[in-house]
This record gives structure tokens, C-alpha cells and sequence, in this order.
């Protein structure tokens, strides 16, 4: 298991060792926001199997639309009921003995939804609000820069990230643990140090991928989260 970095809360996000999740928090915020602002007053359950983050989905049940969370399995579930959450939907169909008898415990302290009811399940809360850093270990010729964030730390399985800021430069998780940045040797060389945002193409992935994950507002870091429904996948 990871440590989470240990810098203190109002550090530079370039503080942070790389690579590190970041959650830019007023994005999520924005996010929410918009969410619970919907004109039909629709009400939601937040995503949660895609961040695996408690606080992430204390400031989603905040909005007055969202009324609960939608996890894949009974593990997920327990996790984020013994951090208050009070209303779970569980997607994976109850298939074993034992899921039953752990959803049944769970249903004796909180609202445990096991079936589709009707209500929508938003997954846009984190939309561009999401990046892993990483910094430029060598440069081995022009027009290329290798940087420490592999598929270890944003996955591949759904695409390539993006360089945030930069998007026309092609970015590729190539090995375990570096990647690659590709640019016109007639651009503004990549040098040893330089401080890079991937945005994932999978964002779920890049969660399963991280232990902690670190809230950024103003350039600054506003809190660390841990990831405590990670690997939770019975």
C-alpha cells in the first residue's frame, strides 16, 4: 500500500512526488453544483464505484438531487457505509450466498437498493476535474520525453492520456512505469524536471491505480484522500 505524500496541506500540487492523483476541487465542486441545479429536479445516486473515495462522495450527497451512491459489489458497499453513507445501490446482481448474507447485514443500518428502481446514476462529477502528474525523467532525443507515469499509474486499457495544456503533443503510458511525449522537434524542447498533468482516459482505472488522492485548489493541496474502496471487489 501506498503512503500517502507527505506534505502538508497548502503545499504547491509540483510538491507532490510524482506521479500522484489530483482532484482539482473546484472543478468537482463546479461539478456538483451543476449536478443539483438540474432543472427537472431528477434525482441521482452518484457514481462511486469510479472514485472508491469517501469524501468524494460526501461532497456529491451534498447536493440536494443526489440521494444516495452506486457501487459494484458488496465490498464497496461496506466501505462506504462505515463512512456514512446511508443509501447504496449495488450494481453486480447479488449472485452468492455470502453477498446475501453481507447485504442483508448492511440493510439492517442503511437503505441497500440490489435492484434497478428507477433512479439515474450520474457519472459526471468528475468529469475534467481529473489528472495524474508526473515529471520528465530524460530526453533521450529531439522530439521525445520520457516522464515516470507508466501504466502503473494512469492504466491503457481505454486509450492514452492527454498532456493536459498541451493536447495536440501525443502522450502514450508505454511501460510499467514510464511514459512518453512525443512533440515536433521544432517545438519548445522537454527538459529533466519538468512537471507534466495527464488527464486518464479511463478515470475509473486511474483510481484502482492509487491509494490517495490529493484535492488541489489554487495550485495548492487542500486535503489528501484516501481511496479506501480500492481492491474492495467481492
Amino acid at each position: 500500500m501506498q503512503r500517502p505524500i507527505e506534505v502538508p496541506v497548502g503545499a504547491r500540487k509540483e510538491d507532490l512526488d510524482t506521479p500522484a492523483l489530483l482532484v482539482d476541487l473546484p472543478r468537482l465542486r463546479a461539478n456538483v453544483a451543476a449536478l443539483g441545479s438540474s432543472a427537472t429536479d431528477e434525482p441521482f445516486r452518484a457514481a462511486a464505484w469510479i472514485h472508491k473515495t469517501p469524501a468524494i462522495a460526501h461532497l456529491e450527497l451534498a447536493s440536494a438531487n443526489v440521494v444516495g451512491i452506486a457501487v459494484r459489489g458488496v465490498a464497496e458497499a461496506e466501505v462506504f457505509a462505515a463512512a456514512g453513507c446511508a443509501d447504496i445501490r449495488i450494481l453486480r446482481p447479488l449472485a452468492t450466498a455470502a453477498a446475501k448474507r453481507r447485504a442483508a447485514k448492511l440493510a439492517e443500518s442503511i437503505r441497500v437498493v440490489a435492484e434497478d428502481d428507477g433512479v439515474a446514476i450520474s457519472e459526471a462529477t468528475l468529469a475534467g476535474a481529473v489528472a495524474v502528474s508526473a515529471r520528465v525523467t530524460s530526453v533521450p532525443e529531439p522530439g521525445r520525453a520520457i516522464h515516470d507515469c507508466g501504466q502503473k499509474a494512469i492504466g491503457r486499457d481505454f486509450g492514452d492520456p492527454q498532456l493536459v495544456g498541451n493536447e495536440r503533443l501525443r502522450a502514450i503510458a508505454g511501460s510499467a512505469e514510464h511514459g512518453v511525449v512525443t512533440y515536433p522537434a521544432s517545438e519548445r524542447p522537454f527538459a529533466i524536471g519538468d512537471w507534466l498533468r495527464l488527464r486518464p482516459a479511463d478515470t475509473a482505472t486511474a483510481f484502482a491505480l492509487h491509494d490517495f488522492a490529493y484535492a488541489i485548489e489554487d495550485g495548492r493541496l487542500a486535503a489528501t484522500w484516501p481511496i479506501s474502496a480500492r481492491g474492495a471487489f467481492q
